[in-house]
């Protein structure tokens, strides 16, 4: 063979060789989609300096 066909070969066994890893990760992955999410905790921002809702409304 020739070395064209010799590194075809080799490119063409080495991107087989990472598709079959890119499958068993993605087959991986798509494996957790029925793991449950857990809320952990919760916030609330409001804007400027206050503390209570009723004291948006000016107050900055």
């Amino acid at each position: 063979m020739t070395s064209t066909e010799d590194k075809l070969r080799d490119y063409l066994k080495r991107v087989t060789n990472d598709l079959q890893l890119t499958r068993q990760r993605l087959k991986a992955v798509e494996g957790r989609d029925g793991e449950p999410i857990a809320v952990i905790g919760m916030a609330c921002h409001y804007p400027g300096a206050s503390a209570h809702p009723r004291t948006c409304g000016g107050s900055s």
